[in-house]
């Protein structure tokens, strides 16, 4: 009966080392492995030990359990040592000597005891005790040695234990606890036996209770438990975790809540079995939880000043009886401070689009109140251009009408950066002609050339297609810009304009070289940025906002190309504009210019003209303009007009915007419906403003004008708007 009640013990244990070995990774499991197989070698000893009957083969059996005895304190050190302590375990000539060493050492002890008996005395014998025979040892001299050396195995894996558990979190001291009473069994069995003679079927029980305690043990490891690493990590993240954390049962009633949840809601929480309908936030989030099965799509929801994305994850009953579902573990995700800064970016971007709007409002101001001005400036200097002056008259008139223009190109700059900034530049890609436009360029800078003695030359490759698909306006003022650029900063030399294809034939290769000064290494990209100038100093020898290049940059961007600064340049600078080269199918239609009407051509029928603004020198500006080729009356204000269009049909009517008492877009949308009442065919509207944002346009095109001129106003093409009706 106690040979077998060790063998079963040794079967057990076998299937325990097998497992534990093939498929339980955890912290210092070779340690506990060779503990395991140690153990096992003992309790083979032990299951013969039993089962003989005489006096010498039960002394060899315990000769021959002297290995496993020794290995089983040492190793089990080193796996409380590895475990508690997180190490990883290494090779060391102390722990191989451990564990050969000493296992080595004894057993020639034991193998030469009986010529030496420094284990088992010669006073050893067999005692027979109803009806079961054991031996009564008296030990030899080393017996002590070696059992002193591995007690102090023991004392240490104890007092490591003790140490780490004092030291350790609530949620790890309960296994501290068990590991401190699997390592205290078995000494305090030894001690019993040792003292007071205490033994199982007359042995020793240090080696059964060993056992049993490590089949305990490898019970909780088979089950993925205490020592699994998965399983207490996941204890661990229950415990650790800052955020709230409660476990309800499958009616919603409350189980068990984790550190953070209890401090968080302190003495909200109910006992075990309660419902939490009371808690704000988590009451009605467990009843759709129970009618649902899911809150996936819950709001976050606040509580106590904090915000919280709920989650639910369920507990699935592990046997999946007629409850499939055991209950939930409801976690509170803080996201208080994601929250907060999503509301402070909203805030943000709230005040970025107002201070957009505030620009845009703060442009169309400056917009109208510089173009209301200059259009009386270039207007007068347009009509005083037609009487007769002198010489020096007409120099000084040339050198307002410059001055005006500077100003005009200045703010159609500022303007076109507003709108590229805010999205709403638009391009028109239809057919033009690309020599005409390149020549064009050449012809409207070939006077300032010439002043300052410059060659200013178009090369064209002959490959390239008469006509092109593209926005033939943006193109000129990326064209204009970069040849002003060039013959205004050239002093002696040449500006050359060049074109040509490129990449087999796909881009437009747009060069405008010149012999200036060049551009430094240190300017070369801050030229595309915004008011940036490759001489911002005070001293600067040309003047410039310093806009050009950069909307001629995000121009050529908005086209599906690039303008960059060419590098390996020996003398200037050549700028390369590169686009998609797109052939015009309908070339005629590109190539069509508007005919210029002749001197001796007749001129139209004259036409009825109105012309309504408060301004005075603008009234006196188109009247003038208009005067040789239309009959002309002009209005101060909205209600005069209106007076006036109950009794008149007008072809065209002038139409300021900004005016006191009505404003033309509120004149114009009464006059419209004067010309329905009266069933009179409309007149053709022209919106005359200095408003001239691309949003205020629409507004006017909406509100049924049927064209916007924008101030200033030049004769030449109000005239040829007059002619196209």
């Amino acid at each position: 009966m106690a040979s077998g009640a060790a063998a079963a013990l040794l079967a057990v244990c076998s299937v325990v080392l097998v497992r534990i070995a093939r498929n339980i990774p955890f912290a210092g499991q070779l340690s506990f492995v060779l503990t395991l197989a140690a153990m096992l070698w003992w309790l083979f000893t032990v299951v013969f030990d039993l089962a003989s009957q005489s006096e010498t083969c039960k002394v060899g059996w315990s000769l021959a359990a002297w290995p496993g005895i020794v290995l089983v304190p040492i190793a089990w050190t080193f796996f409380v040592f590895d475990y508690s302590m997180s190490k990883r375990r290494i090779r060391r000539p102390v722990r191989i000597m451990a564990y050969i060493g000493l296992p080595s050492l004894v057993s020639v002890i034991a193998v030469t005891n009986r010529w030496t008996h420094l284990l088992y005395g010669p006073d050893t014998r067999l005692v027979t005790e109803g009806g079961n025979s054991f031996v009564i040892f008296y030990h030899g001299p080393l017996f002590f040695a070696v059992a002193a050396v591995l007690y102090i195995f023991l004392i240490a894996a104890l007092g490591l234990l003790t140490f780490v558990f004092l030291k350790a979190k609530k949620v790890i001291r309960p296994f501290m606890g068990a590991l401190i009473i699997i390592t205290a069994a078995p000494v305090a069995a030894n001690l019993a036996y040792i003292g007071w003679g205490v033994t199982v079927f007359g042995f020793d029980p240090t080696p059964f209770t060993f056992a049993v305690s490590l089949i305990a043990l490898s019970w909780l490891l088979v089950n993925n438990s205490m020592m699994d690493t998965a399983a207490q990590g996941r204890l661990l993240m229950f415990y650790a975790t800052q955020d709230p954390v409660i476990l309800v049962d499958a009616g919603g009633h409350f189980v068990s809540a984790n550190p953070a949840a209890k401090d968080f809601f302190i003495h909200q929480l109910p006992k075990h079995g309660a419902t939490l309908e009371h808690l704000d936030g988590i009451g009605p989030l467990l009843k759709d939880l129970i009618e649902d099965g899911d809150i996936n799509s819950a709001a976050p929801i606040r509580i106590g000043g904090r915000v919280f994305d709920p989650r639910a994850v369920p507990i699935d009953s592990p046997i999946q009886s007629q409850i499939p579902l055991l209950g939930w573990s409801i976690s509170l995700v803080d996201i208080t401070e994601r929250e907060r800064s999503a509301e402070a970016l909203r805030e943000a971007l709230a005040h970025a689009e107002s201070a957009n709007r505030a620009k845009t409002h703060f442009l169309a101001n400056v917009s109208h109140e510089i173009r209301t001005p200059l259009n009386g400036v270039l207007g007068m200097a347009a009509v005083l251009s037609e009487t007769a002056l002198d010489e020096e008259q007409r120099e000084f008139l040339q050198a307002i009408e410059d001055s005006g223009q500077i100003l005009l190109t200045t703010i159609g700059d500022v303007l076109d950066l507003s709108k590229i900034e805010a999205g709403k530049m638009t391009l028109e890609n239809r057919p033009f002609a690309l020599r005409i436009a390149l020549e064009g360029a050449r012809a409207l800078f070939s006077a300032k050339a010439n002043e300052k003695g410059l060659s200013l030359s178009v090369e064209i490759h002959e490959d390239l297609p008469k006509a092109i698909i593209g926005d033939d306006h943006r193109f000129r003022q990326v064209l204009h810009n970069l040849v002003s650029n060039a013959v205004k900063f050239t002093q002696t030399g040449s500006v050359t304009l060049s074109a040509e294809p490129a990449d087999n034939g796909t881009l437009l290769l747009v060069r405008v070289s010149d012999t200036g000064p060049g551009v430094s290494r240190e300017a070369r990209d801050t030229i595309f940025q915004p008011f940036q100038q490759a001489d911002g100093s005070d001293a600067r020898k040309f003047g410039g906002t310093g806009l050009g290049l950069s909307i001629s940059r995000q121009l050529c961007h908005l086209m599906g190309g690039s303008l960059q600064l060419a590098t390996g340049v020996e003398q200037g600078a050549t700028f390369e504009i590169r686009l998609p080269l797109l052939p015009a199918i309908d070339e005629l239609q590109a190539e069509t210019q508007p005919v210029l009407r002749s001197a001796s051509a007749p001129e139209p029928t004259a036409v009825d003209v109105l012309v309504v603004d408060d301004n005075k020198t603008n009234r006196l500006i188109l009247q003038k303009f208009l005067s040789s080729v239309c009959r002309v009356k002009s209005v101060s204000s909205g209600p005069e007009a209106i007076d006036l269009a109950h009794s008149f049909a007008f072809d065209v009517i002038l139409m300021d915007i900004q005016m006191p008492e009505m404003d033309g877009v509120e004149t114009t949308q009464k006059i419209r419906c004067i010309e329905q009442e009266i069933g009179r065919e409309p007149s053709f509207i022209v919106a005359v403003t200095a408003n001239a944002m691309p949003e205020q346009l629409n507004h006017y095109l909406s509100a049924g004008m049927d064209e916007v001129l924008a101030k200033p106003v030049s004769k030449e093409p109000l005239l040829s708007l007059i002619r196209g009706l």
